[in-house]
């Protein structure tokens, strides 16, 4: 995480809006809250992809930036063969729309969205993953708090 870029960034970018793109919840095995697998785990994914949006008037420097961010996580059962077995899933996707005021450069975009994207869509993943969970009948979801892989400048 290179925080001199995410700072050029924030400077420009303006957060305006957050919400849901689309969501999943599936069934691949007949679990519910009274009959979880001892030897049930959790896996997790998230991808960030980016639309940008060329401001019409050509002396307006302004642009939009609708940055998608898609999570999942599989309640899985992996035998001593490591065979793994899909019992259920969620998943969804976000876009957080961003109004860019400013020139900026595409790297210092580039780590924001590692970065800033993510943490600022992750609140709206628990909420939906823990709530979708509950209606499902699905085990309580472990989403800890969002923390990037980072490399310390």
């Amino acid at each position: 995480m290179d925080k001199k870029l995410i700072k050029e960034a924030i400077r420009s970018l303006e957060l305006m809006d957050i919400y849901l793109y689309s969501m999943s919840v599936k069934r691949f095995e007949d679990i519910d809250a009274e009959h979880y697998p001892d030897e049930m785990s959790q896996q997790n994914k998230v991808s960030i992809s980016a639309e940008f949006f060329e401001p019409v008037d050509e002396k307006e420097s302004a642009r939009l930036i609708h940055a998608k961010v898609e999570f999942g996580l599989k309640f899985i059962l992996e035998n001593a063969d490591s065979e793994v077995t899909n019992l259920a899933e969620i998943e969804a996707c976000f876009v957080a729309k961003y109004h860019q005021a400013n020139e900026v450069s595409e790297e210092a975009i580039n780590e924001f969205m590692k970065f800033n994207v993510v943490h600022n869509v992750w609140p709206f993943w628990r909420e939906h993953a823990f709530r979708t969970a509950a209606q499902a009948k699905l085990p309580t979801p472990i989403i800890s708090l969002y923390k990037p892989n980072r490399k310390e400048d």
